[in-house]
């Protein structure tokens, strides 16, 4: 009697260990199929809306939502043949800081001693303004970008530097590439 009790233990806790085994797998299954919910569906053309971080940086911009295929002959006037090159656009970011600037600046409080400058980034005409005024410039008053550019995105709506600051597209490639680098294979933690 003994015996068939001690087999009866053995055989539920094995039993029991099986059954726990199995969860465990279960479990390990479904935190590899995670579900997840972060999307970026409105910065995209649909056929792109299920690809990596990662294969969109390599995409024309006119991928992005709301830029047909013209944008793109207009971009490599800039030397912008894809999303990643957008993110990293030298003059947008130069944009996008003087707009930045722009929110702290005083205007009339630089002092007579001070000697910051960002006159390699501007035309000269334009070294001496605030950065509000900068703002309000064509792009060409971006230093390296001739006069001719300023009509080239102006079917883009981008017509001041201000405007390239605030180009939604820019943002979104930015944003794009900077998550990008932090983007896992699927089985990767």
């Amino acid at each position: 009697f003994f015996f068939f009790f001690l087999l009866f233990l053995v055989l539920k806790g094995k039993l029991s260990y099986n059954n726990s085994v199995n969860t465990m797998s279960e479990q390990k299954a479904k935190e590899a199929k995670r579900a997840y919910s972060l999307n970026v569906n409105k910065a995209l053309d649909k056929e792109f809306e299920n690809t990596s971080f990662r294969t969109i940086l390599g995409l024309p911009p006119s991928a992005l939502q709301g830029l047909a295929e013209r944008a793109n002959k207009m971009l490599e006037a800039f030397h912008v043949k894809t999303i990643a090159d957008l993110a990293k656009w030298k003059h947008a970011k130069i944009a996008q800081a003087i707009a930045a600037c722009s929110e702290v600046e005083e205007i009339g409080g630089r002092a007579d001693a001070c000697v910051m400058n960002i006159n390699k980034a501007l035309d000269k005409e334009f070294e001496t303004k605030t950065f509000a005024e900068m703002l309000e410039a064509p792009i060409s008053a971006l230093q390296g970008l001739a006069d001719w550019t300023d009509n080239v995105l102006v079917p883009l709506n981008v017509k001041t530097v201000g405007d390239l600051a605030r180009w939604k597209f820019v943002i979104w490639a930015q944003a794009i590439e900077t998550l990008a680098a932090f983007e896992t294979d699927n089985d990767e933690h």
